[in-house]
């Protein structure tokens, strides 16, 4: 043998090895790769925390349910968007109703905090973009702690239909979101529909590169199809107007645009949307830290916590690409986002009443937020509020969803500070 090739051989195979251990260790957009990684190892030991076994119990639970459910598409929808295809997404404008002094009911006049029950029926997509979604997080998260190839099998199902499949793929574009009608075909405003595809969407893309039947072309097809969404995003008038707000819509527009131009490696749009937060940030607190913005809204407490949710996914990903710390105040004297946490972290105790003019509550949607913020900055910063959060279960409605959610995103994607050392086996309490 020539004595070439064997180191040769070697370095190939060290390359190869090196390959794996980088696919393995890919990093998330919104994720934490080694918190999720310690309690996947805790589970499949048998000594994870309680509240992580339970919010663990609940996602298999819904992963399982989610393997009986039909395939989801835009094109299931009963209405035809103005553009003559099935093809393009397709939303009414929640607040909006029809006109009672009108025969025709036109135009739709808006009722803020109001929900219209026809925008979340299947005339139109936005129920359903929620829940394919959130399906397809949910099963390769369920694949991802269980090693149970079912699941992962069904989430890819699902992207083909929604994304590739040509009988049934939605065009990369929301110029019919939240329309209303008498007034508009489509807004700015519902560019905010397209949230879930960056938050749900881009790192369930990632873990499933390690699937079974994930598939080369599947890959390709994804980033073409969130290719041209992000154009979309960066070009379109509806869009930029999206970008232009200064509320809560404004801060999930750089979140959303952010975490997919993470997955399609482009940093210098990162950076971009990143530094696009931070200086909308700026006027969107008081010198409290509360955004009045959103406190004049009819909803008062969801819009606070809804504004910073974005704000917080979008701080972990400006950090995990290196694009600084949007956690802290951009300017000396100046409230930051640790500030708005700070004021809205009393509320996170559902019993204390909350001051503002309010529709609805959900109190424990907070901790997660605090879990991130304490998790980014060091120190025991709410562990005094993560520690209390009351995880009770309401019997039904959306307030049950968001409770599973938030104990979900804090003790089974995530890791609280104080609950890193390993607990003891069996242990049902927690930290």
């Amino acid at each position: 043998m020539n004595p070439l090739i064997r180191p040769i051989r070697r370095l190939l195979l060290l390359a190869g090895l090196l390959f794996s251990l980088a696919c393995q260790a890919e990093s998330f957009a919104f994720l934490n790769a080694a918190d999720l990684a310690l309690n996947r190892q805790r589970l499949a030991q048998h000594n994870a925390p309680g509240l992580t076994l339970t919010a663990w119990q609940q996602l298999q639970h819904e992963a399982d349910k989610a393997l009986k459910q039909p395939l989801l598409s835009v094109t299931d929808k009963r209405l035809t968007p103005p553009g003559g295809t099935k093809h393009d997404y397709l939303s009414l404008g929640a607040y909006w109703w029809p006109d009672p002094e009108k025969a025709d009911g036109l135009p739709w006049r808006q009722r803020d905090g109001q929900v219209n029950p026809a925008s979340k029926n299947d005339d139109s997509d936005g129920v359903r973009l929620a829940t394919f979604t959130s399906r397809v997080q949910v099963l390769t998260l369920a694949w991802y702690f269980s090693g149970d190839a079912r699941y992962a099998t069904r989430a890819i199902e699902l992207i083909r239909h929604w994304f590739i499949d040509p009988a049934s793929r939605m065009n990369p574009n929301l110029n019919f979101a939240q329309g209303v009608p008498g007034i508009a075909a489509g807004r700015h405003t519902g560019v905010l529909d397209g949230r879930y595809f960056a938050t749900r969407l881009v790192d369930a893309l990632v873990m499933l590169r390690q699937a079974p039947g994930w598939q080369a072309a599947d890959e390709r097809q994804m980033r073409r199809w969130l290719s041209d969404y992000l154009d979309w995003l960066l070009t379109s008038k509806r869009a930029l107007g999206e970008a232009a707000a200064k509320n809560n819509h404004g801060s999930w527009y750089s979140t959303q645009v952010a975490g997919i131009a993470w997955y399609l490696q482009r940093p210098e749009i990162v950076r971009e949307m990143v530094s696009q937060a931070r200086q909308r940030l700026n006027g969107q607190l008081a010198a409290d830290g509360s955004q009045p913005l959103e406190l004049a809204r009819t909803r008062s407490f969801h819009y606070s916590w809804f504004n910073l949710q974005a704000l917080t996914a979008l701080a972990g990903l400006a950090a995990r690409s290196g694009n600084g710390d949007l956690w802290q105040s951009s300017a000396a004297g100046q409230p930051g986002l640790l500030s708005a946490l700070d004021f809205m972290a009393p509320w996170s105790d559902a019993g204390r009443p909350w001051p503002y003019k309010n529709r609805d509550r959900i109190a424990v949607r907070l901790i997660p937020l605090l879990a991130q913020a304490a998790d980014a900055t060091g120190g025991d910063r709410y562990r005094r509020e993560i520690g209390q959060a009351d995880w009770t279960l309401p019997p039904a409605g959306a307030a049950r969803g968001a409770t599973q959610a938030a104990l979900r995103e804090t003790w089974l994607l995530s890791v609280p500070r104080f609950a890193r050392a390993q607990p003891r086996p069996n242990d049902d309490k927690t930290p």
